[in-house]
């Protein structure tokens, strides 16, 4: 099982999450959020990140995204086109069965994966909130083979159980593993990790 640690906004949590086995790290390119990093900061990180290590960076619309492009493996958007000649991953923010259409039409686009997330009503993300598995399960009918990233509300706790249910290709936490917002919790982290690859 995959693991994307996202909200990472220090050198000291992207090092942290590596060593314990994260497959991928994520970054916020989202100003009025709590773990927004700078794509100076965002660098900064990516330099010393080890290699084969992908850093996605995540906003909320490809316009949001300029001037991280030199640090991006990988684009994961909300709202608005692609970027051209980036691997960007859409999110859909899944609040009950009207969210499966949004899951097709993502899918329908020239994506790398569909990542699913809980809708909230004041944040895009991070906001630690889970919403029905069974949708993502039944969301998986309509996406055309690309692969499934699972978050929202997920914990050390139930990972395992959301991983049996979904079988997604990848698991993505945030606030999660947090201390609190903006730097991870190193034994929440590695218990995570830990749980997600045992279910994997």
């Amino acid at each position: 099982m995959r693991v994307k640690i996202c909200g990472i906004t220090n050198v000291e949590d992207a090092l942290l999450a590596a060593e314990l086995g994260a497959d991928a790290l994520g970054v916020i390119a989202v100003p009025e959020t709590p773990r927004y990093v700078s794509a100076t900061v965002v660098a900064q990180i990516r330099a010393v990140l080890p290699p084969f290590l992908p850093l996605v960076v995540v906003a909320k619309n490809a316009q949001q995204a300029q001037g991280y492009e030199k640090s991006a493996d990988a684009f994961q958007l909300y709202d608005g086109p692609l970027i051209p000649g980036a691997r960007c991953v859409r999110v859909v923010r899944v609040r009950d069965d009207s969210s499966l259409a949004a899951v097709a039409q993502a899918a329908a686009e020239l994506v790398s994966a569909v990542h699913l997330d809980a809708y909230h009503e004041k944040a895009l993300g991070g906001a630690g909130v889970a919403f029905d598995w069974s949708l993502a399960v039944a969301a998986k009918a309509s996406l055309q083979g690309k692969p499934l990233i699972l978050a929202g509300g997920l914990t050390p706790e139930n990972v395992a159980e959301a991983i049996a249910l979904v079988q997604p290709y990848a698991v993505d936490i945030s606030s999660g593993v947090e201390a609190f917002p903006g730097k991870k919790d190193p034994q929440k982290l590695r218990d995570f990790i830990v749980a997600a690859k045992s279910a994997g």
